[in-house]
């Protein structure tokens, strides 16, 4: 186990959960996005005169993305958990944003359901090396 601080993020579309790791859990937030859902239409398919809506909720992730990222230590691993294509994209702009800023962590994807902080924390403490104590029966 090093002496690195490990933060874990479960994020969707909807919500972020980031969970921080040390000594033991020292920070626990949730941030609510903004992001308009996927309007799903059986009518014509956009034109000019009725636009998509896609490029206006791709604008709302990203910014919800910046907003999560600028909750996590720069000097933290990452074990980054969640929604198919939206822990890929956040991933992709964390790991941009580390390239712009010479930054050298350790950043692991994982695709999942919804999980519970339970679940979450089990996974940041495995991820940081440091598995959960277990009590055995007398």
């Amino acid at each position: 186990m090093s002496n690195r601080q490990t933060s874990g993020v479960w994020i969707s579309a909807n919500s972020a959960t980031i969970l921080r790791w040390g000594v033991g859990f020292t920070l626990r937030q949730r941030i609510d996005s903004k992001v308009p859902g996927r309007h799903r239409s059986t009518g014509r398919p956009p034109t000019a005169e009725h636009p998509s809506s896609e490029g206006h909720r791709d604008e709302h992730m990203r910014a919800f993305f910046d907003h999560v990222a600028h909750v996590l230590p720069d000097d933290d691993d990452l074990l980054l958990v969640g929604d198919g294509e939206v822990v890929e994209h956040f991933a992709d702009q964390i790991r941009a944003g580390d390239i712009n800023r010479r930054l050298d962590r350790r950043i692991e994807v994982q695709k999942s359901g919804p999980i519970t902080e339970r679940q979450l924390q089990a996974r940041i403490r495995n991820f940081a090396g440091s598995s959960a104590r277990r009590h055995l029966p007398r």
